[in-house]
């Protein structure tokens, strides 16, 4: 039997097959496509016995997803998702329709979700569904056909998909307002270096997430894995933190942060991730472009106000 011959077979099997792969529930997926578990048994039967060999493993009551039937879920999840977006072609609106992709940090509120929204207001009918994953997470749910697109920090490599650094997030060193070297004529870098840090968790590379000098010691008052709460302990002036200046423009602008450049901490790379035979024109292409647009017109602009703070 050659390769068309069984997917013409099979083919209207494959809702089937990935309700059960899915749930790993006989039940639950029966529920799902309102049909019975004992039909949706006999079709994953004929779709076994047609590919020559068993997708799923059985214990008792229990049927779990083997690797051949990994493999096969993950195709059928990339022909959907093509299939979607050929019909969003046809309708004229390539935006058309659901996009899965995962940020995090930075990313998130400042570089992505400006960008989802403009598209939003262009194309209503696109939907795109955020998750919130790290690297090695996230490129997992890209091999697996989960995930169209993801942005990260740290470019963990891995084959079939195509990673890129589409910019940077600058770092400073700020204090808030009621901290001790907020009102401090000229802090030196001693001076800063003798005060406690709210620090961000370590990274899929092993690495500082804020880019921290590793040969520069520092003290650790509090380790915190959100962002956004590392932003209100630097608010609440009791530590001093690395925050990305996309974050802190607002507060530095009001006065509520003041930025300490008396040590250098180094820009972080911002990467983009999607699967190597996705295209530019469709979906995930075309909002990896434009956050890509977002992130130097952004940048631009933070710097033009920091070298005019300066003047």
């Amino acid at each position: 039997m050659d390769r068309h011959e069984l997917l013409t077979q099979i083919w209207n099997w494959l809702p089937a097959f990935r309700a059960v792969a899915e749930t790993q529930h006989l039940p639950t997926a029966s529920t799902r496509l309102h049909v019975t578990a004992s039909a949706l048994s006999r079709t994953i039967a004929l779709i076994e016995d047609r590919v020559g060999q068993p997708l799923f493993t059985r214990s008792g009551r229990n049927i779990l997803l083997n690797q051949a039937g990994v493999m096969l879920l993950e195709s059928v999840k990339r022909a959907e998702r093509a299939i979607d977006e050929g019909l969003g072609n046809l309708s004229g609106d390539p935006m058309a329709g659901p996009v899965y992709l995962s940020t995090l940090g930075v990313f998130s509120n400042h570089y992505v979700l400006p960008v989802l929204l403009d598209l939003k207001k262009a194309h209503p009918s696109l939907l795109p569904v955020i998750s919130v994953l790290r690297a090695s997470e996230a490129n997992e749910g890209l091999s697996r056909g989960q995930l169209d697109l993801a942005f990260y920090y740290d470019a963990v490599q891995r084959d079939g998909l195509a990673i890129s650094e589409i910019g940077e997030a600058t770092n400073a060193v700020y204090c808030g307002r009621s901290h001790p070297l907020f009102n401090a004529r000229q802090p030196t870098k001693k001076q800063i270096l003798a005060c406690e840090f709210a620090v961000p968790k370590i990274g899929d590379r092993g690495l500082p997430m804020d880019t921290w000098p590793v040969e520069l010691p520092r003290k650790v008052g509090i380790r915190i894995e959100m962002l956004w709460t590392n932003l209100e302990v630097c608010l609440s002036g009791q530590c001093i933190s690395v925050l990305p200046d996309v974050i802190a423009h607002d507060h530095w602008k009001t006065g509520a942060l003041r930025r300490l450049p008396q040590i250098h901490v180094p820009s972080v790379a911002l990467y983009a991730a999607t699967r190597d035979n996705e295209s530019p024109d469709g979906r995930a292409g075309r909002i990896h472009a434009a956050v890509k647009v977002n992130i130097a017109e952004t940048n631009a602009r933070l710097n033009k106000t920091f070298k005019a703070s300066r003047v």
